[in-house]
């Protein structure tokens, strides 16, 4: 996009346009950097603590209005230290739900409409469900309270700028691309093929629980198990305790802590398809909350739980910073900026390339090497998958790309399945590498669980 191409015309994207647009147009007006994308991260991180924490102050008291924001920051947001669409989504879901909680009147629902279709522009799915959720919270609350707005007006005041704002942004797009390529990428490709493989499948639920050895080990594992310990069985125990005290809570607090619990559980059934732990923690926030309420009822066994959370997260928030300067890390100086690895062997693998690459080469089937060494994909496809994921329409014009502009380089990774699998359509494409392309490196990652390799092109080619 920074160079001129069209969002869906000219290359492939699942999601809704709001991520692209909004790093497009920052590498248009700085220069594609690579502190852009950290910068980026800090403010996401900012922003989502300060609506965490002003929700935090509607449904707590005291001291532990504070708790939420600090287990967002300390278990969630530095598990998942990559600002995908997902958390913009999430920003927007919670800021249209703390407008809500400020009250139902026709401005606020207006505003909290116009966020509802900012998080639909980061993630379909996503949006969709909060909107929906937003019209139920709206529904219940008239049935519960007399006074206020009409249940038409305000239903109007949500539907009229939602679908304003999408009709006019995904509008431009449908002009551009064509209403058949944009429903395929954006609403049929994500129903039958996103939960291909076990990436983005049920499959991948609890795939972070792997085997711990050492302290080390399990102090890393206490973060991951917070986050599916309250995603989303906290709903279910928040619930039934809204249920319970439904006669005790004071009207206020009751309405905002349903309106939490709508909001958490669309955010939730927009990853249930593939519920890996990523997609967990971006979706968490509305689960955090509510485990914080439930914390600060009374109790004893509940005082001590929250006493030990805040002690762990306090911890945490010393540890993590000293771990991660200590750790073993190294720098390149890439096309796009300064850049440091924690990881030794992805360094490995930058620093090999980059010594034997120059900006503006071809690559494919790497979004990461094409991004920080400047090079090029010559294709409509980021990359090839050998499942579902990458449909047989994709290989063959990935394929024409590829013959069109003949990259010097292409990454391969093992196959997870057979050539006859009939789920298996990248045979042509690496049948193309084998005859016209050589192995020059093979690079180890994920300590030494998987690797990659390195073609290129043969001289008589």
């Amino acid at each position: 996009m920074a160079s001129g191409q069209i969002l869906y015309r000219d290359f492939f994207e699942l999601v809704t346009p709001g991520i692209d647009l909004l790093y497009g147009a920052t590498f248009r007006l700085f220069g594609i950097h690579a502190w852009i994308m950290q910068t980026w991260c800090i403010a996401l991180g900012l922003a989502l603590y300060c609506v965490v924490t002003l929700i935090a102050g509607r449904i707590l008291r005291g001291p532990a209005v504070l708790l939420p924001g600090l287990l967002f920051l300390i278990f969630d947001f530095n598990s998942a230290l990559d600002p995908t669409h997902h958390w913009y989504s999430t920003l927007a879901a919670l800021a249209a739900a703390s407008m809500l909680m400020g009250g139902a009147s026709l401005r606020r629902t207006f505003a909290a409409s116009l966020l509802c279709a900012a998080a639909t522009l980061f993630t379909q799915t996503q949006g969709a469900l909060i909107f929906v959720a937003l019209i139920l919270y709206l529904i219940w609350l008239r049935r519960s309270e007399a006074q206020g707005p009409s249940i038409r007006a305000q239903l109007t005041t949500m539907l009229l700028p939602f679908t304003l704002i999408l009709s006019c942004v995904l509008g431009y797009y449908i002009y551009q691309a064509g209403f058949h390529t944009i429903f395929f990428d954006l609403v049929l490709f994500p129903l039958r093929f996103l939960s291909s493989g076990n990436f983005n499948s049920p499959h991948a639920y609890l795939d972070q629980l792997q085997p711990t050895h050492g302290f080390g080990g399990i102090v890393r594992l206490i973060p991951i198990v917070f986050i599916y310990a309250v995603v989303p069985y906290i709903y279910i125990v928040g619930a039934y305790q809204l249920w319970r005290k439904r006669n005790l809570l004071p009207a206020a607090l009751r309405h905002h802590l349903v309106l939490l619990h709508l909001v958490g559980l669309a955010l939730f059934l927009a990853v249930a398809n593939g519920p890996r732990f990523h997609r967990l923690c971006t979706v968490a926030p509305p689960a955090i909350l509510i485990c914080a309420w439930l914390l600060s009822l009374p109790g004893p066994a509940l005082r001590l739980a929250r006493n030990l959370l805040c002690l762990l997260a306090i911890a945490f928030a010393f540890l993590l910073p000293f771990y991660r300067q200590t750790q073993w890390h190294a720098v390149l100086d890439l096309p796009i900026g300064r850049t440091a690895f924690s990881d030794p062997l992805e360094f490995q693998e930058f620093q090999w390339l980059a010594q034997r690459s120059h900006p503006s080469e071809l690559l494919f089937n790497h979004g990461s090497l094409d991004l920080y060494l400047s090079l090029v994909n010559p294709t409509a496809s980021e990359f090839i998958t050998d499942t579902d994921f990458t449909r047989p329409e994709q290989v063959a014009a990935v394929l024409q790309s590829l013959q069109r502009r003949p990259p010097r380089f292409i990454v391969l990774t093992p196959e997870s399945t057979s050539f006859t699998d009939i789920h298996n359509h990248s045979a042509p494409f690496r049948k193309y590498v084998h005859d016209n392309y050589h192995l020059i490196q093979i690079f180890p990652l994920g300590n030494n669980s998987r690797y990659e390799e390195l073609w290129e092109r043969s001289p008589s080619r």
